[in-house]
């Protein structure tokens, strides 16, 4: 099960943080553990945060949480990590984890880079009444 840890979070945030994920059937753990999967994180860069990457923990922001918590569902937590923790083992995500690409994948090239609604000509323009 997801097992979560915060940091960088001041009350009432982080009881409300603590609740919502207890609520939807997390565990929580006040500092990393063995068992610990995700922290959920204010700030990236911190000894918390250091220590759970180099544990091979997942960094996510508290969005998950709350996106999780609206949905009443466990969401994949590509779009949620901080600083590269995808990069580190992802064990216990089981395959609904989708690790980013490096790159992102250009979709539309058509139009060689121009905005997707013209832009107005430069000029005086009558203001619309």
């Amino acid at each position: 099960g997801v097992v979560v840890v915060l940091s960088g979070f001041e009350n009432p945030l982080r009881s409300q943080l603590r609740a919502a994920a207890l609520g939807l059937g997390a565990s929580y753990r006040p500092d990393w553990t063995a068992d610990s999967t995700h922290l959920v994180c204010a700030f990236p860069r911190t000894p918390k945060a250091a220590r759970a990457r180099a544990l091979g923990g997942l960094l996510v922001g508290p969005a998950w949480i709350w996106d999780c918590e609206r949905l009443q569902r466990r969401l994949p937590c590509g779009p949620y990590l901080l600083d590269g923790s995808a990069s580190s083992s992802s064990e216990g995500e089981g395959s609904e984890e989708a690790t980013p690409t490096p790159h992102p994948t250009r979709k539309v090239r058509k139009g060689g880079g121009a905005p997707a609604t013209p832009l107005p000509p430069p000029g005086p323009h009558p203001s619309p009444h």
